[in-house]
């Protein structure tokens, strides 16, 4: 039987713009075709001696809203709401290693001998972290290899729009869906996924329709 191709969503949270210097505060993954199967876990901060920077204010501030436990004063300064945040991650996260075997035989429990393959919007950030920290905490090529899809490219291709005429706005404008954006990783991972979901789905609808309008050959 030829294999199958199964997209899983990913949604990461870090810390800073890139992995190494900042640490990937938690992530989530599900299936495409079924949203509701799908993985989270929370993750300890990275410390890399001579190497790591202070988290980023900003991208704390977003991480703490996907965090209920958590709140972000705006009146108290930077710092004092990053290590709110951080302390969080540093109780409750688990260590990365461990994060990364549980994804790991989600993956393959999911996949079976299918081909494993990520989405993102945009892919290059959320896969940039999640190989990064694959190599780093597991020291091989993750089940998943290089293959990365982007839902803004693809929408592009879709509906025949620019760069700019893309955005999660349009893409709930034309695929809806009952998951929320929450900063919540696993929240986010299944809103994208039902967007690639429901996107594909009309790729696929629109392609039997155009077969069938073709005139006959006979």
């Amino acid at each position: 039987m030829a294999k199958r191709t199964i997209t899983f969503s990913l949604d990461v949270e870090a810390s800073g713009p890139i992995p190494g210097p900042w640490w990937m505060c938690s992530f989530g993954v599900c299936r495409t075709d079924d949203p509701a199967i799908g993985i989270k876990r929370v993750l300890q901060p990275l410390v890399i001696d001579g190497f790591s920077e202070p988290d980023s204010p900003d991208a704390m501030r977003v991480v703490a809203k996907g965090v209920p436990e958590v709140s972000w004063n705006e009146d108290a300064p930077p710092e004092e709401n990053v290590a709110v945040v951080r302390r969080y991650f540093e109780e409750h996260g688990e260590a990365p290693a461990d994060a990364l075997a549980d994804l790991d035989r989600f993956l393959r429990d999911q996949a079976g001998s299918d081909r494993t393959v990520i989405i993102g919007s945009p892919v290059t950030f959320d896969f940039m972290w999640m190989y990064w920290y694959w190599w780093r905490f597991r020291d091989e090529m993750p089940v998943f290899g290089y293959s990365g899809l982007d839902v803004r490219s693809y929408f592009m291709g879709m509906h025949g729009v620019g760069f700019l005429g893309t955005g999660k706005e349009r893409y709930l404008r034309h695929y809806p869906n009952e998951f929320a954006h929450t900063h919540d990783p696993l929240d986010d991972a299944r809103q994208q996924g039902a967007i690639w979901r429901d996107m594909t789905a009309a790729r696929l609808a629109r392609k039997a329709q155009e077969k069938k309008a073709r005139p006959s050959k006979d």
